[in-house]
């Protein structure tokens, strides 16, 4: 892959995640962007685990003595947040959380990006106490565009040839916690294919009363489905990845390509 003088630099960080301890989580978050910033330059944005609000988003991990509750964003842990963005002058995109929206609840990733919440990204297709959101799982940046899979996603194929034919410069899948994580490594690398651009899956340590319950992979893939970088020790560990720019066109989407996304974006509905 080519990497332009202009590429964007993007931050993933594979850290410790304990359940029930959410000012640990925020402060170790803190802490590890205070060393990104500190050793690597120009970097737009970082991104965050999943539940980092210490609060789980997942049955198989709720089984284990762990609760399921939501989170209304904004609200306190999208403050929290925006206060460390604040602090270190960079974006955030964190990993989905349980949110509360009314009565129903969703798993959802949040963007900031100058102090506020800008964006924020829900699990298109679920099932059981979880709620669908059907919009499509893209953020439009200036000079970036970025697929986000969150969960189960990544097995639909419609959502992927939607974000193929928005053609993101990245793709970030979330997995699902507790499930065949080999198959859902395959089938990031299989997307990512598709889409011929770049993907991470972002991993992480999750941990319960100091006992670690899972150790997800962090994997940075190329455009051949290629791992160029892993990382599944029990380990903090931060990636730093390039990611070339928008070409400021999006004369690729023609307009019989305008008329199928808009066809594929009633299947959401």
């Amino acid at each position: 892959m080519h990497i332009n003088e202009n590429a964007v630099r993007i931050a993933v960080l594979h850290t410790f995640v304990e359940f029930n301890a959410k000012k640990k989580n925020m402060d170790r978050i803190s802490d590890a962007i205070k060393k990104v910033l500190h050793y690597e330059e120009r970097v737009r944005m970082i991104v965050l685990p999943q539940m980092i609000n210490g609060i789980a988003a997942y049955e198989e991990i709720a089984r284990k003595g762990i609760k399921i509750s939501g989170e209304t964003i904004p609200g306190p842990f999208t403050d929290g947040l925006i206060n460390i963005s604040r602090m270190y002058g960079a974006d955030l995109l964190a990993g989905p959380i349980l949110e509360r929206r009314g009565s129903k609840l969703y798993r959802s990733s949040t963007f900031i990006s100058g102090s506020e919440v800008k964006r924020v990204i829900r699990q298109v297709m679920t099932g059981g106490r979880v709620s669908g959101h059907k919009e499509i799982p893209y953020i439009d940046l200036d000079n970036l565009g970025i697929g986000i899979y969150i969960a189960d996603d990544m097995f639909y194929p419609e959502i992927a040839l939607i974000l193929s034919i928005l053609n993101p410069n990245v793709t970030i899948f979330f997995p699902r916690i507790g499930n065949d994580i080999a198959k859902q490594q395959i089938i990031a690398k299989a997307r990512t294919v598709e889409s011929k651009n770049v993907a991470i899956m972002v991993g992480g340590i999750y941990m319960y009363k100091q006992e670690i319950l899972a150790v997800i992979p962090t994997i940075v893939i190329d455009e051949e489905g290629d791992e160029i970088e892993r990382v599944d020790k029990v380990d903090e560990r931060i990636i730093v990845l390039n990611v070339n720019p928008k070409q400021h066109s999006n004369s690729i989407i023609t307009n019989e390509r305008k008329k199928l996304l808009k066809t594929l974006k009633k299947l959401l509905h």
